[in-house]
């Protein structure tokens, strides 16, 4: 790499270093770079890489084919944009689940600086809570996460309903204890009040918009 840029082995080491390259290590730990990266530094530019994210809460929804029609738009929306899609991530889990083997895949490949934009429908199908706190650590590896709706989805709302009620659930447990009576008592009682407010909720239609 030293020789096809034309400089020494010591600056090489000094610019990984300061996190100007990116380097891989060998199983035997010698350092590696990509082609792509060699051309990065000599200034030669590729089309934006893009991966898309989608992400469903519970299994009935993905039975139903949401999943399937969310990749779908995610799909169409980035031919319409032109966009070079390198990787799709599906999966079926909660937006508050911190241990989701696909999005574990997506960050390591920001880490290994595989891609440039990441397309998703609305922020919350990458994190119900702590999307901020992605949003910058993605943004330190070159990633700009683009949302192609303003709007949530009914669905989405749903969903919503659903981890509230897994996040309550969890603190009554501490509080109440999971055996005892009184909590199940009260985790019944809250179930029922938030189904019949969600069921009475008004239904919004979804407005697309792009967001970078």
């Amino acid at each position: 790499m030293a020789k096809r840029l034309g400089v020494s082995t010591q600056t090489i080491r000094r610019w990984q270093k300061d996190g100007k390259i990116q380097e891989l290590r060998s199983p035997t730990n010698r350092r590696l770079y990509s082609v792509r990266e060699v051309q990065r530094i000599m200034g030669i530019r590729h089309a934006e890489s893009v991966v898309i994210y989608a992400r469903v809460s519970s299994t009935k929804q993905k039975a139903d084919g949401n999943l399937e029609r969310q990749v779908a738009r995610l799909k169409r929306y980035a031919a319409d944009h032109g966009y070079d899609v390198v990787r799709m991530f599906q999966e079926q889990a909660s937006g508050i689940n911190e241990n989701r083997k696909q999005l574990q895949h997506l960050l390591t490949m920001a880490e290994h600086r595989e891609f440039q934009r990441l397309l998703i429908e609305y922020p919350d199908r990458l994190a119900r809570f702590g999307y901020r706190y992605l949003e910058r650590f993605l943004h330190s590896y070159g990633v700009t996460i683009e949302a192609t709706h303003s709007k949530e989805s009914q669905t989405s709302q749903e969903e919503l309903t659903e981890d509230l009620l897994m996040i309550i659930t969890a603190f009554s447990a501490r509080l109440y204890g999971k055996r005892s009576q009184e909590f199940r008592h009260k985790a019944k009682k809250l179930i029922l009040e938030m189904k019949e407010g969600e069921n009475h909720s008004p239904r919004e239609e979804n407005s697309p918009a792009r967001h970078s």
